[in-house]
């Protein structure tokens, strides 16, 4: 009689293959779930870029001063020009370019020449800071980028920028410029330096827009 091999005893293996597979699952679930937070929070992240790009009531404020204006100073008749605001990327900002009269202008061999006031700026409104903003320059005095911040004022339908320049080494101005509105076809701008810690009223502008 032929002897009968005796089969190895494999009922151990089951538990163990039973083991394996939920400690895999285990292991892949915090993974998973992992993955389906980050989504919502890159989405979210995505609508909030989005939402404060996007122009809003505090730049269709400025838009209502696009357009082609002609200016006057109050008191100096003389110095008039005209200013051009145009928008900018669907209305998140403001181009303004603006030509004066003529009068002494440093050229790069340190003399002057007798040429037209030029100056440009770009204006708009920081949806994250909540603050208007300006920056400006100029061919006149300066090699400054002046950066002006600001507020509006609904009462007083009027827009108050804050500056300081510094055109010589230490020599620190504080400015502060108002625009007011006066009615559809007109706006003012009035210009203030601190001066021995007052501010003192340097200039008054009277904006008239072109037909």
């Amino acid at each position: 009689m032929k002897a009968t091999t005796p089969r190895p005893n494999r009922s151990w293996l089951l538990p163990l293959l039973l083991l394996l597979s939920l400690a895999t699952a285990a292991a892949q679930e915090p993974a998973a779930n992992k993955k389906s937070a980050v989504a919502p929070a890159k989405n979210e992240e995505m609508r909030q870029l989005l939402d404060f790009s996007r122009p809003g009531s505090n730049h269709a404020l400025l838009g209502t001063l696009a357009g082609t204006w002609t200016f006057q100073d109050a008191a100096r008749p003389f110095v008039k020009g005209t200013l051009r605001r145009t928008s900018l990327y669907e209305g998140r900002f403001y181009n303004v370019e603006i030509t004066g009269g003529k009068l002494p202008i440093p050229v790069a061999d340190g003399k002057m020449k007798e040429a037209n006031y030029q100056g440009l700026q770009l204006e708009g409104y920081d949806n994250v800071r909540k603050q208007f903003v300006t920056t400006s320059i100029n061919n006149h005095i300066g090699s400054d980028m002046e950066v002006q911040t600001g507020t509006y004022d609904a009462a007083k339908r009027a827009f108050t920028y804050e500056s300081e320049t510094e055109l010589i080494p230490g020599a620190k101005t504080k400015n502060r410029r108002v625009l007011r509105f006066i009615d559809a076809t007109h706006y003012a701008e009035d210009y203030y330096e601190n001066q021995n810690g007052t501010d003192a009223k340097v200039r008054e502008l009277v904006y008239t827009k072109a037909p």
